[in-house]
């Protein structure tokens, strides 16, 4: 067999004719009748979970003997989800060749056994085979598959911080959960509650006084172990300057913990070998200095479990959980390398989720990929969803992360990892997110969210639009926008309020340093814009935490809503909001 040629198949269902031209291997009259032989028989994959890799592509072989015509075609039939395509077609010898065969990904397949069929059919007459075929054809290889299920959640409440005397909703995660169950925060009964799933419950709970609420199931009859703490509001001091005990060359991360009233901040030096996290205290009257300096070479992102018993910290190559009291450093989990080869740059950014995981992406200049972070195991998963430089978000109650695509020079699908199913989709909504040059490798401007996930603003284009600060609701519709600066100025960092209601902006420009807010209750008004608070607002800033934009600089607030916190490369600020 000297030359064969063909194109891919490409789904299942579908077929191939590969043609070889010269085949030799003897006459096909008074001698041995011409065979066509498939091997193996058999094909097996598995992944442990649709949290897996894609499992290797393997091999199947087809020999012809006998055959004395010019002309040789070969006809290949998938059927079944298991097998995602068959290609790359190499000739092993004058009478064989090889096909690769590949199956869909665990992410995409989900749980459970799956299968599919090869059916391979080899004749002389014509592409479609129509005519007599070659003993030993057609040949069919079963192709079986089996994906792990997701383990079930540890125990959790999220979000587990909220505000004394306001009803709010949580998500509730666990195992063994019936149609029924009751649930109550301490002695007081949910104002509402849905069982979802077996793992899965949302409940209400009415205004209750600040304190630590256990959450009971059925009276305590079902074990679960998570509770949800709710904090007075208008208790810190606002209009206060924290300053970095050294000089700061990028942010690297800001999280508040609501429970401590303390302040956790990554901050990235000249040589990163000597990038930090600290930690601000408010002791019940004003903020501390940086109480704790904890060294942490190449630092890049923090985000608190959800339990808030755990400061996860990402570094180039690691996930470093530390004490979010003392910042000591408990474990450290290096990450896996990409199996295709490609090893990326960094770990840039991690947001946590409900089922106890935390997903990471990496920065770089070629296309970069996610890892699970399992919180509970200190495990990071081979990773997978290759983008080329994606960013990253997610709201407070841990139910999804949002990857939008930040490298490419056209809106590309955004993705979307759901806690409850444990799987990674690709949405029908297309986006694209620009930043400065630095914004892609340090994470500018990422989605954010309200804490139950019903708004996310993010700076970017659609393929119908231009560049825009604009809000969506959980399906992606845009719902208005808010400025991406003012005459001379930039939108430097945004963030949205707990409950969804209020957009807040960093204008940033020449003697130019002020906090705006808009109203995303009421209707958009002149260009899709909400209309701004004057009430109050903007907020001059001085002294500005922030130099210039094209640096990193981070916005949130406390769980209440009533306190901003924004850190540049320069300070952190803290204001209370009106």
């Amino acid at each position: 067999m000297s030359r064969m040629r063909g194109t891919a198949l490409a789904c299942c269902a579908a077929f191939v004719a590969y043609l070889i031209a010269s085949c030799s291997g003897g006459g096909g009259s008074g001698g041995t009748p011409p065979q066509f032989v498939v091997s193996p028989a058999n094909l097996s994959f598995s992944a442990a979970s649709p949290n897996d890799a894609t499992p290797p592509s393997q091999a199947i072989t087809a020999t012809v003997n006998g055959v004395s015509a010019n002309t040789l075609f070969v006809r290949v039939v998938v059927t079944g989800p298991a097998v995602a395509s068959v290609d790359n077609l190499v000739i092993t010898g004058p009478n064989s060749g090889r096909l690769s065969v590949h199956v869909a990904s665990p992410s995409t397949i989900g749980p459970g056994s799956h299968a599919s069929v090869i059916t391979v059919t080899a004749c002389t007459t014509d592409i479609n085979c129509s005519g007599a075929l070659l003993t030993g054809s057609p040949a069919t290889i079963n192709v079986a598959y089996q994906v792990g299920a997701v383990p079930p959640p540890p125990d959790a409440v999220a979000p587990s911080v909220g505000t004394a005397n306001v009803s709010d909703e949580v998500i509730i995660r666990g195992r063994g959960f019936v149609p029924g169950t009751l649930v109550s925060f301490g002695s007081t009964p949910a104002s509402t509650s849905t069982v979802v799933s077996a793992t899965e419950i949302h409940a209400t709970y009415p205004p209750l006084p600040a304190g630590i609420y256990q959450v009971a199931l059925n009276g305590g009859a079902t074990a679960f172990s998570g509770s949800v703490t709710l904090v007075q509001p208008n208790t810190l001091t606002g209009a206060t300057t924290l300053n970095y005990p050294s000089v700061v060359q990028n942010m690297r991360g800001l999280v508040y913990d609501a429970r401590r009233q303390a302040l956790l901040v990554g901050t990235g030096d000249s040589n990163p070998g000597a990038n930090k996290v600290l930690r601000y205290t408010f002791n019940g009257a004003a903020w501390n200095p940086a109480s704790l300096n904890q060294p942490l070479p190449d630092v890049r992102g923090l985000a608190l479990s959800l339990d808030g018993e755990r400061l996860l910290a990402i570094t180039d190559t690691a996930v470093v959980e530390l004490d979010p009291v003392t910042l000591a450093p408990r474990t450290t989990t290096t990450r896996t390398t990409n199996p295709a080869g490609g090893i990326p740059l960094f770990l840039k950014s991690i947001v946590a989720t409900n089922d106890g995981k935390a997903s990471i992406v990496s920065g770089g200049q070629n296309f970069n990929q996610r890892w699970l972070y399992d919180v509970a195991a200190r495990s990071i998963s081979i990773p997978f969803s290759s983008q080329f430089q994606p960013v990253i978000g997610g709201p407070d109650n841990g139910s999804r992360v949002v990857l939008v695509e930040g490298g490419l020079s056209s809106p590309q699908p955004v993705l979307q990892y759901s806690a409850s199913s444990g799987l990674v989709s690709t949405t029908s909504f297309n986006l694209q997110q620009n930043s400065p040059a630095a914004g892609n490798l340090e994470d500018i401007n990422p989605p954010v969210f309200d804490r139950r996930g019903t708004r996310m603003l993010v700076f970017g284009a659609t393929n119908t639009s231009g560049f825009a600060h604009t809000v969506y609701d959980p399906n992606f519709t845009a719902l208005g926008k808010v400025p991406s600066g003012f005459p001379g100025t930039t939108t430097a960092a945004y963030a949205l309020s707990p409950d969804g209601a209020r957009a807040y902006i960093l204008e940033l420009g020449t003697g130019v340093c002020r906090v705006h807010a808009f109203d995303l209750g009421a209707p958009p008004i002149a260009g899709g814009l909400f209309p701004e608070i004057v009430v109050g607002f903007p907020i001059d800033i001085a002294p500005c935490p922030a130099d210039f934009d094209s640096k990193p600089t981070r916005m949130l607030l406390n769980p209440p809503g009533d306190t901003l916190f924004i850190a540049g490369t320069l300070s952190i600020r803290i204001e209370r909001l009106p």
